[in-house]
């Protein structure tokens, strides 16, 4: 169970326990979780709903590690599958957006390192073609990249600006993303 105080992980936002908010809702009791690193972010939650998956603590250090040194061999979500079922490529293009929604609608942070590579896979692919980036990658690039981040800052006891250069010195040259 957690309490006011506590840091944890709400659907990839990290966030602390402000207070607890009685009958706030429903006659329900709700957590009041401000966001670390969104400082006008304010989310509740019922108390009672307030377990995996919706949410959990903050991974620890060996966690953190743990899915760092995942990246390299981490998956790249399977677009083959997705354009196998679309009749044109807006549809194509809709299923992956959709795919990169549904990772980042889990509270598990394993789900954001396809978001990541697999963005980031597509604009070099993109760009590497003379095409431009798509809007639909770039958001989820950085979107999914970002939470992560926060995250890996919060379990690393990194300040947030220094996550990508840790990541980056523990991967070498078997993480670009």
């Amino acid at each position: 169970m957690f309490s006011v105080g506590d840091t944890v992980v709400y659907r990839h936002h990290v966030c602390t326990i402000a207070c607890v908010r009685e009958a706030y809702f429903d006659e329900k009791d709700y957590f009041e979780l401000h966001a670390l690193f969104e400082k006008s972010l304010k989310l509740y939650v019922a108390i009672e709903d307030a377990k995996e998956p919706l949410m959990r603590s903050v991974m620890t250090t060996d966690e953190a590690l743990a899915l760092i040194d995942f990246v390299p061999t981490a998956p790249f979500i399977d677009e083959a599958v997705l354009h196998a079922n679309a009749t044109t490529m807006s549809l194509a293009e809709r299923q992956i957006k959709e795919e990169y929604e549904r990772r980042l609608k889990t509270s598990d942070a394993y789900d954001l390192v396809p978001v990541v590579k697999s963005t980031h896979k597509r604009t070099v692919e993109r760009e590497s073609s003379g095409r431009h980036v798509t809007a639909i990658d770039k958001k989820y690039h950085d979107l999914a990249k970002s939470l992560l981040f926060d995250e890996l800052a919060v379990a690393l006891d990194l300040d947030r600006d220094a996550v990508e250069d840790f990541v980056r010195n523990r991967l070498g040259d078997a993480g670009e993303w």
